[in-house]
């Protein structure tokens, strides 16, 4: 985004829909067809989505800001897991800076100790009888056929169900402390205000801690990690290729 700002465009349509992921783990933001040259000409039409549009769109303004407002509603969609109004109250409240509708999006003691597999699911706390087949230590017996010849053998499976690794033992205080002044609720809340000239510029919000904090351990630019506060120390230390992506 301040690549395409800086180079004298807003897009006016960002959606999850619109920002693609390459197989490098490299984001893309896609679909110009409603991009306007800096600064837009009066009279154009460039309404997005309305789950993601400024409250100054509705008025026929169309500059910089209207693109972190929607940055800041992706963020709040994504951290918060809801899906956005496209009406009513609730869409009336983001207008207007209310964010009391959504859960908090900074990390708290209620939504802690799920474990999860390898993958990043929810284990059970009962396994069903085709999970625990797979989550021990078993002889089972293959057939391979190799040159017309049948061969059988014993081999041991693999633990398919293993746990991952462990959480940060001390996780930055903004991830944990909804008051701290970088804490995401803060940072979004900036993003979506309702006057386009209080909203932070895109080279603001890269100077966030939490980008900063993230753009040192990240491994690709599209990575996602299940987890409360990303990948634990001891998986950064692994020489695993784009693990948890």
């Amino acid at each position: 985004m301040k690549h395409i700002h800086e180079s004298g465009f807003i897009h006016l349509d960002l959606k999850p829909a619109n920002i693609l992921i390459t197989f490098e783990g490299v984001l893309r933001i896609a679909d110009f067809g409603m991009a306007s040259r800096w600064p837009a000409k009066p009279g154009i039409e460039a309404e997005g989505d309305r789950e993601y549009i400024g409250p100054e769109i509705l008025m026929g303004r169309y500059d910089k800001p209207a693109d972190i407002f929607a940055l800041g509603l992706i963020m709040l969609e994504t951290a918060g897991n809801v899906e956005l109004p496209d009406n009513g109250v609730s869409w009336q409240k983001l207008r207007n800076g209310d964010m009391s509708d959504v859960p908090s999006l900074t990390w708290s003691s209620g939504t802690s100790g799920i474990e999860r597999d390898s993958t990043g699911n929810p284990l059970s706390r009962e396994n069903s009888f085709n999970e625990q087949s797979h989550s021990s230590q078993t002889d089972v017996e293959v057939v391979i056929e190799e040159d017309n010849e049948m061969l059988t053998g014993q081999v041991m499976s693999k633990n398919l169900c293993h746990p991952r690794s462990g959480e940060l033992v001390n996780p930055p205080q903004f991830m944990i402390d909804p008051s701290h002044e970088q804490a995401l609720d803060r940072v979004v809340r900036w993003m979506i205000s309702p006057d386009p000239s209080d909203r932070p510029l895109a080279s603001d919000l890269l100077g966030t801690e939490g980008v900063r904090w993230a753009e040192t351990r990240r491994r690709a630019g599209a990575t996602v990690f299940e987890g409360n506060w990303g990948p634990a120390d001891e998986v950064l230390a692994e020489d695993a290729e784009m693990i948890d992506v």
